[in-house]
């Protein structure tokens, strides 16, 4: 017999080439606080030297007020002519706030300025000029000035300086400037006078020479007898008109044959139309009383008819005569008014030619005019102008006030050093960690090799042990380094097959048609080849949804409903007969069951469908269950023993301890139980 030595180790243990993983984590923080540090130092140095290297740079202020004089030596706008003497003048504007500010920063002042504080150098002048600013406050006429540099000191003397300097450049200006304001208003009331008097003399001789009376159109003859015979014009065209139109109703009434002439006009006509009437109203008397055959014999009756009669006649002459006499005189009518209208537009023919000659003397005229009036004007406003001038000299003096003199700062005005530090400070951190990630980025530690595990069995199992055969225990226990080669042994456990996921499963079901179907979800429950051989109708409680497995591992497992109805439906009520078969009512082989299950996959379309088995369906329903976080306990009751190496593989598909048990576990997986059965 032989000894076989103890060995410390566990029933599985690593046995990895790999270095110390401890190791490997202590020697990468090294590594990444070496590189974080170097690069944030190399980083953070030059920022801070060049930060303190920098000179602070001074600010000094000051603000002034530059307020205008009530009555500017501007030019009015010109005379609106028409526009009433009375009306107020409206007040001149102010001068330009922008206009001192440039005044207040030009070059002249600036040389000032030097002059009076290093001796005036071009090279001062100009250093001056780029250090100060000035800047207006919006809405108001205040300045603000600034002055910037590296001497506190000299900046608020050049402020103030510099504003003494303004105010004595602007008396001194003011002083000519007005003088040279009142100079000009007067020359220009002077040349307009003198304007004013040749324009009145053109005038003057101009009318005398053209007739022309006034700008006044009614007041001139010519433009006078023009109008008159325009208005005369108009009324004969009328009269006309009116006689023309009485013709021609005269005309058509006589063609009609009726008479335009009333009785009450003619007294002739009222009177044989009076006797008309008498006479008929006779005769209607005498017929109301006698009879027609009496009338016809009676000679007063006869004597009035005959009377009638001449009456008649003597109306219609009368109204002919008065008719061809009414058309007399209104032709008359219409031939004096015709010769009217000739008469007159001959007259305004004659006339307008006339006229002609007069307008254009007339509109020149009236020209003159017009440009004598806008000249008094602006006379008008030229002595009101030179008035305000010289009465209001103090009150056009501009005012400077100055609100805030110039001091000496204190503290540098910029760079600001402590921002830019903690800038330069938290641009080197992030350097430091950028620099880190990059070194790490070619610096990853390799994949470590899969574990390998061996499993020992106890000496008394081993099968080449003879019954009673002595162990010898070793000199010492048998140590092993994880550093030291081993042989390779197989990895323990079996090869888990494919998973499906619930899209496949529900593609499945819906491609498998019949028995193949329900094979299929039946499987999907968990059971394997020889329990699904070996049900029988006796077996299913389709009342409970309920089935009872046979075999090693017996149990009872829950049936989705639309299942176990089928199952029901499909299945006689021959209790020994067995859940599925054949067309000879044999139990299925498990070459049967495996065609089916794969033709199922194919009708479905799943991906690599031949690979689809019966060991997938089962291996899918458990893997549904183990990341429920089934206890592995409970998996027995489910799906029937698992062998340890099984129980091994699905050790790692959980997340956590397996805590779910009992009526928590749901034993369905949501594609077999939401599955819709025609």
């Amino acid at each position: 017999m032989f000894a076989i030595p103890r060995l410390r180790l566990s029933p599985i243990f690593d046995i990895s080439r790999h270095a110390d993983p401890a190791e490997q984590t202590r020697a990468g923080n090294r590594r990444r606080l070496m590189v974080f540090t170097l690069a944030f130092t190399l980083t953070l140095l030059p920022g801070l030297t060049w930060n303190l290297s920098r000179p602070g740079e001074y600010r000094s202020t000051a603000r002034v007020q530059i307020s205008p004089g009530s009555v500017t030596a501007q030019a009015s706008p010109p005379a609106v002519p028409g526009a009433s003497a009375s009306e107020p003048e409206q007040p001149a504007p102010r001068p330009d706030l922008l206009s001192q500010v440039q005044v207040l920063t030009s070059r002249p002042l600036f040389e000032e300025v030097a002059r009076r504080m290093d001796g005036g150098s071009a090279g001062s002048v100009a250093a001056l000029q780029d250090s100060v600013g000035a800047t207006p406050v919006p809405g108001t006429d205040i300045v603000e000035l600034q002055a910037i540099g590296l001497q506190p000191q000299r900046l608020a003397r050049t402020l103030n300086t510099l504003v003494d300097v303004y105010r004595g450049q602007m008396l001194s200006s003011h002083g000519s400037d007005s003088h040279e304001a009142v100079d000009n208003a007067r020359d220009e009331a002077s040349r307009l006078d003198k304007i004013i008097a040749a324009k009145r003399t053109q005038l003057a001789s101009f009318q005398e020479q053209s007739g022309v009376v006034s700008s006044e159109r009614n007041e001139n003859e010519a433009l006078a007898t023009m109008k008159g015979l325009s208005d005369a014009l108009n009324k004969a065209n009328e009269e006309a008109a009116k006689a023309s139109g009485r013709v021609r109703s005269l005309r058509d009434a006589a063609a009609a044959g009726t008479s335009p002439v009333y009785s009450k006009d003619n007294p002739t006509l009222a009177a044989i139309e009076k006797r008309i009437s008498e006479t008929r109203e006779d005769l209607r008397d005498m017929q109301r009383t006698y009879t027609p055959e009496f009338m016809a014999m009676d000679p007063t009756a006869q004597s009035l008819r005959a009377r009638l009669a001449e009456l008649e006649q003597q109306l219609a002459a009368t109204r002919k005569s008065g008719r061809e006499a009414d058309l007399a005189a209104a032709e008359q009518d219409q031939t004096n008014a015709n010769a009217t209208v000739e008469r007159l537009q001959k007259q305004i023919e004659e006339q307008r030619r006339e006229v002609h000659g007069f307008s254009s003397k007339f509109h020149e005229a009236q020209a003159m005019e017009d440009d004598l009036t806008r000249l008094e004007g602006a006379r008008r406003n030229a002595m009101e102008r030179l008035a305000k001038l010289q009465a209001s000299e103090n009150g056009r003096l501009p005012a400077l006030k100055i609100l805030e003199t110039a001091s000496m700062p204190q503290h540098p005005w910029r760079p600001n050093y402590v921002r830019d530090g903690l800038l330069n400070l938290l641009a080197s951190f992030l350097f430091g960690l950028l620099a880190m990630w990059f070194v790490e980025l070619f610096n990853r530690a390799p994949t470590p090799a899969p574990v390998q595990t061996m499993g020992l069995s106890p000496a008394w199992l081993e099968p080449s042990i003879a019954m009673g055969a002595t162990l010898a225990a070793p000199e010492r226990p048998l140590e092993l380094d994880h550093r030291q080669a081993l042989p390779q042994l197989p990895a323990a456990g079996p090869q888990l097959p494919r998973e499906l996921s619930q899209q496949e499963v529900g593609a499945l079901l819906a491609g498998a048609e019949g028995s193949a179907r329900l094979l299929c979800a039946t499987m999907l429950l968990g059971l394997t080849t020889d329990e699904v051989k070996a049900l029988a109708v006796k077996d299913l409680d389709a009342a409970n949804a309920k089935l009872a497995v046979p075999g090693a591992s017996a149990r009872t497992i829950a049936l989705p409903l639309w299942l176990a109805q089928a199952l029901a439906t499909r299945n006689g009520a021959v209790p020994e007969q067995t859940l599925f078969h054949n067309a000879l009512a044999q139990p299925l082989s498990d070459a049967d069951i495996s065609a089916s299950i794969t033709c199922a996959a194919l009708d479905a379309g799943l991906e690599a469908a031949v690979t689809v088995s019966p060991e997938v369906l089962r291996h899918s329903c458990i893997a549904h269950l183990v990341r429920q976080n089934v206890r592995f306990s409970n998996l027995a009751a489910l799906v029937g023993q698992l062998s340890a190496g099984e129980l091994a593989a699905y050790a790692g598909m959980g997340e956590g301890v397996k805590r779910v048990g009992g009526e928590a576990i749901d034993p369905f997986m949501p594609a077999l139980r939401d599955f819709q059965f025609n």
